[in-house]
């Protein structure tokens, strides 16, 4: 399996292949379109595997930055078109990622939402229970219906919009594809969409 994720400012891959491992974040100021492929090339050489042994991929869809989740879906889209065997899917959400990573970090005893900064005075907000089932579907709402909000709030540490927050890894990447794998949450090609949940700023513009 190889996952990544490049929904926000940090990208991560996790691999594994025939029991070998490789795990790679990239910072802030990585350029996700110059150097996801090159680090996946990087990770594979590193466990003596190639991109056509691997079977199945997964990947953060969003929400997240509009440019980010452009890159990733269309570097998998990409790696399933130059294979000559049928590969498996697998979709995960930026919520998805940040539930597990607060769930495997934390001792969770109730409902919590997510929250991911949306600019513009807006917020992504989903709910999940304390073993993270989603409880509700993704949506977007402003600073004031958040503030609004009772109980745990929960969003990503580079962006530190609330009190609690998460700074998920490559491995909870990895391990949470690995869940959705033994679960058969496997997805068709043609449903692998980014979640933009609103339109970009320069749509915005657009339309003005």
């Amino acid at each position: 399996m190889i996952a990544l994720s490049s929904a926000y400012k940090e990208a991560l891959i996790g691999i594994e292949i025939d029991g070998k491992k490789a795990f790679k974040s990239m910072d802030a100021n990585c350029k996700h379109s110059e150097n996801l492929l090159l680090n996946i090339d990087k990770s594979l050489d590193e466990i003596g595997k190639t991109i056509q042994e691997n079977d199945t991929y997964s990947v953060v869809v969003g929400p997240g930055s509009f440019t980010g989740l452009r890159i990733g879906i269309a570097l998998v889209k990409g790696l399933l078109a130059g294979s000559k065997d049928e590969k498996k899917i697998i979709s995960l959400t930026t919520f998805d990622l940040m539930a597990y990573s607060y769930i495997t970090n934390n001792d969770a005893a109730e409902d919590f939402y997510c929250v991911i900064n949306a600019l513009s005075g807006l917020f992504y907000v989903c709910k999940y229970d304390k073993n993270g089932k989603k409880l509700e579907d993704e949506r977007v709402i402003d600073g004031e219906t958040l503030s609004s909000l009772q109980g745990v709030k929960v969003s990503l540490s580079e962006e530190n919009v609330t009190e609690i927050t998460v700074h998920p890894t490559c491995e909870e990447l990895l391990s949470l594809s690995k869940l959705k794998a033994e679960k058969g949450e496997f997805i068709k090609e043609s449903e692998l969409l980014p979640l933009y949940l609103r339109k970009s700023q320069a749509e915005m513009n657009l339309k003005d």
